[in-house]
């Protein structure tokens, strides 16, 4: 090779070159349809759902919004984002601003949640309890990771969380709250207690799910005792809301000789949609 091939190869790369310079780096010329490709990497933006509880603590409203710079697990960060709150006059935050997330793992599809006690230091309603729960189940249900959620409180699982719901057991995500306003599954209870003292065979049948006025004498016959005068509800736990739940009763119950007796009794509920109430469907001993 001589010295001008040299020379015309070297021409040629100098041209590609600068014309590359000018294809990258003349930003001041680009069309408002040519696509940039940023540097930084999006990837730690995230779309999420969180539930919060409606003006009217009625019922759970779902809220998409997106976290950005996300620096801890996307666990930790949705839960973080749930209990700061977002700015939105249509719904409440029911979860203390000072409750402390003091870990979360994931294992099976199960989130083990561990919060300060400062989440149950404020006295609240049943109802309250439930879309307080329920805001911190349905949101982290809606992650692809975790399909129900165990709450534990400074470490510890505990029965009650405060003084209504079992938390013992991990909880799924309730469908019921978040599109039927919150019915109170002991009206429905107390009611039955009611109809059984006064012995009231004919509505009776009504609070079951097989309501058959066929089945009156096989309901007065199972559930009306003509040697007690009343019932008493002193407690009870109720295991979850959904459209089936299971709700365990202590009940005083008091003879027709005047002794007082204390009984525990289970209760599996199926919501109505019909009606808007729980119906019992089993009674348990």
């Amino acid at each position: 090779m001589n010295k001008s091939f040299f020379i015309i190869l070297l021409s040629i790369l100098l041209i590609l070159l600068i014309i590359g310079c000018q294809k990258y780096d003349d930003f001041d010329n680009l069309g408002e349809n040519t696509q940039i490709i940023s540097p930084y990497s999006t990837e730690n933006d995230f779309d999420v759902a969180l539930y919060y509880p409606d003006l009217s603590l009625s019922r759970l409203v779902r809220k998409d919004i997106k976290i950005k710079n996300i620096t801890n697990s996307i666990e930790m960060e949705v839960l973080q984002r749930l209990i700061r709150g977002i700015n939105d006059e249509n719904i409440v935050n029911l979860i203390p601003r000072n409750t402390k997330v003091l870990s979360v793992e994931v294992s099976d599809q199960i989130a083990y949640i561990n919060f300060s006690k400062d989440i149950i230091e404020k006295d609240i309603t049943q109802e309250e309890e439930a879309l307080l729960i329920y805001s911190i189940v349905n949101t982290m249900t809606e992650l692809d990771s975790i399909n129900s959620v165990q709450i534990l409180i400074n470490g510890e699982r505990k029965d009650i969380f405060l003084n209504y719901y079992n938390i013992e057991n991990p909880l799924k995500y309730s469908k019921l709250i978040v599109k039927e306003d919150y019915v109170n599954p002991i009206n429905t209870i107390e009611k039955y207690y009611k109809m059984v003292r006064e012995k009231d065979a004919a509505n009776l049948v009504g609070v079951f799910t097989k309501s058959e006025r066929k089945d009156k004498i096989a309901y007065t016959i199972k559930h009306i005792e003509k040697n007690i005068d009343g019932y008493n509800v002193k407690s009870y736990i109720i295991n979850n809301y959904e459209y089936s739940n299971l709700i365990d009763v202590e009940i005083e119950v008091i003879t027709s000789e005047g002794k007082s007796i204390n009984k525990n009794e289970v209760f599996s509920l199926v919501y109505s949609n019909e009606q808007n109430i729980f119906k019992i469907n089993e009674i348990y001993e």
